[in-house]
């Protein structure tokens, strides 16, 4: 019963990244209507500005942490600029149009992430002091998973705050649900929209910094994040901050119940949970989405 406990706790603190990844990126279509496969090569970018700050040494958290905002507002300005650059002509045409042009983007980005950081694998010494783990009864915990629980829940109540609960909020879900009304009442909509699409992409550099002392950091972490967020957002349901989350949590258990208990299936509970909820749940987990519809 430990080792289960224990093995969910771990799932769960592995499913806070992928929320945190993912909802970028359920913020970005729920506002935008825009699938952005470059999303994965914001959370690979968001893990090598990390190891590049750092040089991979070994940190205290305040220092570890202010690496990986940094990293963040870095990729928040990738963003804004891929928003502007590539995205802004493209708003209101057919879904095929910007996702072909996201996955351009995401070819581009690694093209660049090889140019500048090369095809050697990177890697990121864990934060001082939470290179162990702790232990409570007969459960044991690593000490980077309970800071990790402790970041997912500061950032999901923080999304759920700003935009139930903050004029900020309200501004994006009008212009969610209906733009050229938003337009009409005087909401800057094209200031909304580059600033949802910055948020979306710092989240996911946030991600990928927080994942750097996890995994090896190089190129190959854009497509495996790109697929891992757009599984999430199937089965969380399209444009859902909530279904986001419950589907991260259930992939992260999933995936730490299969290494522990049964090492055969890991790597496939994704592609499981994913027929799973498409053939009994095509619409996701979630019906409510970021502009509440």
């Amino acid at each position: 019963m430990s080792d289960l406990i224990s093995a969910i706790i771990s799932g769960i603190a592995q499913g806070v990244p992928l929320f945190i990844v993912a909802s970028g990126l359920t913020l970005i279509f729920g506002v935008l209507r825009i699938l952005n496969f470059a999303h994965g090569a914001f959370f690979m970018l968001g893990a090598f500005v990390l190891t590049t700050l750092l040089s991979g040494q070994s940190v205290n958290l305040p220092v570890f942490l202010l690496a990986a905002v940094a990293a963040a507002g870095a990729l928040a300005l990738l963003g804004a600029a891929a928003d502007t650059v590539v995205f802004r002509k493209l708003y209101g045409t057919d879904h095929m149009i910007p996702l072909l042009a996201s996955y351009a983007l995401l070819v581009t980005l690694d093209g660049l992430a090889l140019m500048i950081w090369g095809n050697r694998p990177r890697s990121q010494a864990s934060v001082e002091g939470l290179g162990g783990s702790v232990r409570i009864g007969d459960i044991r915990i690593a000490s980077y998973d309970l800071l990790l629980l402790v970041i997912g829940i500061v950032i999901g109540a923080a999304l759920f705050f700003v935009l139930q609960k903050t004029q900020m909020g309200k501004t994006v879900r009008a212009v969610s649900i209906d733009e050229q009304m938003a337009r009409a009442l005087g909401v800057p909509a094209r200031k909304v929209q580059v600033g949802v699409f910055a948020v979306g992409a710092a989240l996911a550099g946030l991600s990928g910094a927080l994942m750097a002392p996890l995994v090896s950091v190089d190129v190959g972490l854009a497509p495996t994040f790109a697929i891992q967020s757009f599984a999430i957002v199937i089965i969380g349901g399209l444009g859902s901050i909530g279904g986001a989350l419950t589907a991260a949590l259930i992939l992260g258990i999933a995936d730490s119940l299969a290494v522990n208990f049964a090492p055969g299936l890991s790597g496939f509970s994704l592609y499981i949970a994913v027929a799973l909820v498409l053939l009994l749940r095509p619409q996701g987990l979630a019906k409510k989405r970021v502009g509440g519809h």
